[in-house]
């Protein structure tokens, strides 16, 4: 993106921010002309700058609660998987989460890469997943990871 362009976020966003929140909308649509990508970059940050005005909208104690929660619901940790045994969290990222796990058959600790339970009702996510796996398969080098395996449980 061009200096430019973000100087001309920049404007529209800091202009935006000048009117009511009712408003925005009609100001955007008039001032971006039709400029779609334009329109979704300010709109990008006006909603950012809104989640972070309202992040402790709600007591510090009722949040922590929310998020221990919503962990103990989606750990995989103590968990069978087919023929691992899930033992540990390793990471966490934008297509899902790894674990150390046992695999019952070989005797081998692995890596186990799970799709969030959400993300499995979207065969256009299924299908970046295994694509994914796909593409780091085709790899071989010493500091790359090997896929052993893929599937559904």
């Amino acid at each position: 993106m061009t200096p430019e362009r973000w100087k001309e976020i920049e404007r529209l966003y800091q202009a935006a921010l000048e009117r009511e929140p009712d408003d925005r909308a009609i100001f955007l649509e008039e001032a971006c002309a039709g400029d779609e990508a334009l329109r979704r970059e300010v709109e990008s940050l006006l909603a950012y700058k809104t989640r972070a005005e309202n992040f402790i909208e709600s007591p510090a104690l009722e949040a922590a609660a929310e998020m221990l929660a919503d962990e103990q619901a989606v750990s995989a940790v103590g968990q069978r998987i087919g023929p691992y045994q899930v033992l540990s969290l390793l990471g966490a990222g934008g297509m899902g989460e790894v674990y150390l796990a046992r695999d019952s058959r070989l005797g081998r600790k692995v890596a186990l890469k799970l799709l969030p339970k959400e993300f499995t009702r979207s065969s256009d996510r299924v299908r970046r997943f295994e694509q994914e796996a796909r593409a780091a398969s085709a790899l071989n080098h010493p500091n790359i990871i090997i896929i052993f395996d893929i599937g559904q449980v």
